[in-house]
C-alpha cells in the first residue's frame, strides 16, 4: 500500500506502507491519498482493519462479492464526517479472445472529516481533513495523483473534495476511452477482412468458408459490455453532479472553486457521452459486419448449390436421352414379343427364316400399366392438393390468433 500524504502544515510526502497500523506513526494529515490492490482479503490482508479505520461502509464491501456494474453511494458518519464511495468497472478488448480475465474493476472511497477549531485567527488553516483511498487505481488515476501532488493547487482539494472525484473520473475516462479506441481499431479489422470476402466471392476459393464467426461475435459482445460500463460511469458521474450540488458546506466555502469544479465534472460527463456515442456507432457497425458475414455464406453456400444443380441438370438431360431407348429395349425384352425360326421351303440349301412374333396377351401389358399410371398420377395430384389445404388452413388460423390478440 502506497500513501501520499499532505502532513499538516508541510510539504506533500509519499511513503509505502506495509500495513495499516503505520498510518499512526505519519501522524495527522491535510490531505491522504492511498492506493492499495483491489478490496479483497486475499489481494489485501489488511482490508478489515483498513475498513474499521476509516470507517468503510459494510455497503462498499458487500459489492465486491456482488459483482456489481455501477455503484455510488454517500453517507455521514457520527463525527460529521462525509464518505463518498464509487466503483468502475470496464473491458480491455482483444483479439484472439483466449477466456483470460479481461475485466478492470477499480474503487475509490473519499472521506473527509471537519478538523478542530483552532486558537490561530489565520484564515490560511484548512477546516477539513481529506483522504482517498483507491482501490485498483489504473494508471491514468496515478498520473493525476503525482500531478496534484506536485502542483501547488493540492489544497483545492481541502476546499472541495470532489476536486479528487473529478480527478479520478478524468483518469478513468483516459482508461476507457484508450479501450474504446481500440475495440475501434479491432472492428475496422473486421470489416476489412469481411469486405475483402465479399469482393472475392465471385472467386471460387475455400478461403470464403474461413469466415472467422466466434471473432466478430467476440468483438460485438464487447461492444455491448462498453455501452453498458460507459452507461454505468455515466449514472456515477450524474449522482456526483447531483451530491455536489446538494452539499451545502461546499457551496458556501470557495465560491470558484465549487464551479470549477462542478463545471470539470459535466465536462467529464460530456466526454463520457462522446465515447459511449462512438461505442454505439462501433454496435451497429459490427451488427452490419455480422450480417454481411452470414449473407456471404449464405451466398457461398447458394452458388455451390447452384453448381450442384447444374449437375443434376446434366444428369437428367442424360437420363432423358437414354430414357426412350431404354423403355423400348425394356418391352421388347419382354416375353410379349419374341423370335422364331423356320426352315425356307423356297429353299434347297436348308436355309432358315425368322420371324418376330407378337403374343396374342400383349393386351395385358396395356390393361395394368396404364390403370397403374393412372392412379399414381391422380393419388400424386391428391397428394399435392391436400398438401397445399394444409398450407393453407395454417395460414389462416394463424392469422386468426394473431387478430385475437390484436382485438
Amino acid at each position: 500500500m502506497i500513501g501520499n500524504l499532505c502532513p499538516t502544515g508541510k510539504h506533500p510526502t509519499r511513503q509505502e506502507l506495509s500495513s495499516v497500523d503505520e498510518l499512526e506513526t505519519c501522524g495527522g494529515w491535510d490531505l491522504g491519498i492511498l492506493t492499495a490492490p483491489i478490496d479483497d482479503p486475499a489481494s489485501l490482508p489488511h482490508f478489515p482493519h483498513l475498513v474499521d479505520w476509516f470507517g468503510i461502509p459494510s455497503a462498499f464491501v458487500a459489492e465486491r462479492f456482488q459483482s456489481v456494474t455501477h455503484s455510488f453511494g454517500t453517507r455521514k458518519l457520527r463525527d460529521e464526517s462525509e464518505i463518498v464511495w464509487i466503483r468502475f468497472l470496464a473491458l480491455l478488448p482483444s483479439l484472439p479472445f483466449d477466456g483470460k480475465p479481461r475485466w478492470v474493476k477499480s474503487g475509490l472511497v473519499l472521506k473527509w472529516s471537519p478538523t478542530p477549531p483552532s486558537n490561530s485567527n489565520s484564515t490560511s488553516e484548512p477546516s477539513r481533513q481529506v483522504t482517498l483511498i483507491c482501490f485498483q487505481p489504473v494508471p491514468g488515476i496515478l498520473l493525476a495523483i503525482n500531478r496534484l501532488f506536485k502542483s501547488s493547487s493540492w489544497e483545492d482539494a481541502l476546499k472541495d473534495p470532489y476536486f479528487l472525484i473529478n480527478a479520478s473520473f478524468e483518469g478513468w475516462h483516459e482508461r476507457v476511452d484508450e479501450s474504446a479506441w481500440k475495440l475501434v481499431d479491432l472492428s475496422r479489422e473486421a470489416e476489412r477482412i469481411i469486405f475483402e470476402h465479399s469482393a472475392q466471392l465471385e472467386v471460387n476459393s475455400s478461403d470464403l468458408l474461413a469466415i472467422d464467426y466466434n471473432s466478430i461475435h467476440n468483438l460485438a459482445k464487447d461492444a455491448i459490455h462498453m455501452v453498458e460500463g460507459l452507461d454505468a460511469v455515466l449514472r456515477s458521474l450524474e449522482c456526483a453532479l447531483r451530491y455536489h450540488s446538494d452539499i451545502e458546506d461546499l457551496r458556501k466555502g470557495d465560491l470558484a472553486i465549487w464551479e470549477a469544479i462542478h463545471g470539470s465534472l459535466h465536462y467529464r460527463k460530456e466526454m463520457f457521452h462522446s465515447t459511449r456515442l462512438r461505442m454505439l456507432s462501433v454496435e451497429q457497425r459490427l451488427k452490419n459486419v455480422i450480417n454481411m458475414a452470414f449473407n456471404i455464406g449464405t451466398m457461398h453456400d447458394s452458388r455451390v448449390m447452384r453448381q450442384d444443380s447444374y449437375i443434376m441438370k446434366t444428369l437428367s438431360i442424360l437420363a432423358m436421352v437414354f430414357l426412350p431407348i431404354s423403355t423400348v429395349s425394356s418391352i421388347f425384352g419382354t416375353q410379349f414379343f419374341s423370335t422364331t425360326t423356320s426352315p425356307d421351303p423356297t429353299s434347297s440349301t436348308g436355309a432358315v427364316t425368322s420371324s418376330f412374333v407378337v403374343n396374342n396377351n400383349i393386351w395385358l401389358l396395356w390393361t395394368i400399366s396404364i390403370p397403374v399410371t393412372v392412379a399414381l398420377l391422380v393419388g400424386w395430384g391428391v397428394w399435392i392438393d391436400r398438401s397445399q389445404l394444409k398450407a393453407k388452413r395454417l395460414t389462416y388460423w394463424i392469422k386468426d390468433v394473431e387478430k385475437a390478440k390484436s382485438a
